[in-house]
């Protein structure tokens, strides 16, 4: 899929997610916060940003701005989603609306089939690659670990990302750092990108340094009648990338066993952009859909 077409689906979700945030009794944990990017050197044929003129107010940084050690950054309005509250009100949403669920393990895209099926939406993520019926070899995981820490409701009103050495960008190459605060005082210490790293324990040595690279780009994350940060667990996760970007794709496959045709819609392979690309991608899976069933 083209940079282009996903860069579609951020602005789009992006304005969802805009509006969210606006709402006066939002439930969602989506919050508008201040954004920062920071590079300790400025990149070889640095340009701006396709968001300049998405997020408000972007500029560059003043150099009395920058961190210590930061030659480049620039600023911007953004927002940030507490991602277990927002899933949750997802879930509220969507069986306000009569949706049920059901909570099983799935093998082959088969087990998702019943005599009242006619779609499913695979969104699988990084099991696509070994989910039966799939089974997609550009899949591949890019592991991150995270320091939680907790802090006073509202304290952290910003976010950033500091990139050293590589390219820049999550997948650029060197280190990154980064902290994402939620709307209830959580905040999230990032991080590493390794890809094919399947390992599900958390590197202590690791999160210390994270924490360290934290407190050395933003000392006021700490506030001022603290002396240390209060640690909440460190955290594994996987990003489910593919080579060659986001699959959206239909296809039709027959049931022998209630004999009809099934329509499959695949949407994975997000890396780790899932949630800024989630409200855009699915909107293309629903026009996906309904272009196949309008040529079946």
């Amino acid at each position: 899929m083209s940079v282009i077409i996903t860069y579609e689906f951020d602005k789009k979700t992006f304005q969802y997610f805009w509006e969210l945030a606006k709402m006066k009794e939002n439930k969602s944990g989506v919050i508008i916060i201040d954004g920062f990017d920071y590079w300790d050197k400025l990149p070889e044929n640095f340009s701006d940003p396709w968001f300049k003129t998405l997020c408000p107010n972007y500029r560059h940084l003043k150099k009395e701005e920058l961190p210590e050690g930061v030659e480049f950054g620039t600023t911007y309005k953004t927002i940030s989603i507490n991602a277990p509250k927002y899933l949750e009100y997802l879930l509220y949403k969507f069986k306000s609306l009569g949706g049920t669920t059901q909570c099983t393990t799935v093998f082959h895209l088969h087990d998702c089939i019943d005599s009242n099926t006619d779609i499913v939406i695979n969104c699988s993520g990084i099991h696509a690659r070994t989910l039966g019926g799939v089974e997609d070899n550009d899949v591949y995981a890019a592991r991150g670990q995270i320091v939680i820490v907790q802090l006073p409701r509202s304290y952290i009103n910003w976010t950033f990302e500091r990139y050293s050495g590589g390219k820049g960008g999550i997948d650029g190459g060197g280190t990154i750092t980064y902290v994402i605060p939620r709307d209830n005082g959580e905040v999230i210490l990032g991080g590493t990108y390794e890809k094919h790293n399947y390992s599900t324990e958390p590197d202590l040595k690791e999160a210390t340094a994270i924490v360290q690279r934290c407190l050395s780009t933003r000392s006021d994350l700490l506030p001022q009648d603290q002396t240390n940060l209060t640690i909440k667990r460190n955290a594994i996760s996987f990003r489910p990338c593919r080579k060659g970007g986001i699959r959206i794709e239909a296809e039709w496959i027959s049931t022998e066993k209630f004999g009809k045709k099934i329509l499959i819609c695949h949407n994975y392979g997000h890396g780790g952009y899932g949630f800024q690309s989630s409200y855009g991608a699915a909107q293309n899976v629903i026009e996906t859909i309904n272009k196949s069933l309008s040529s079946d």
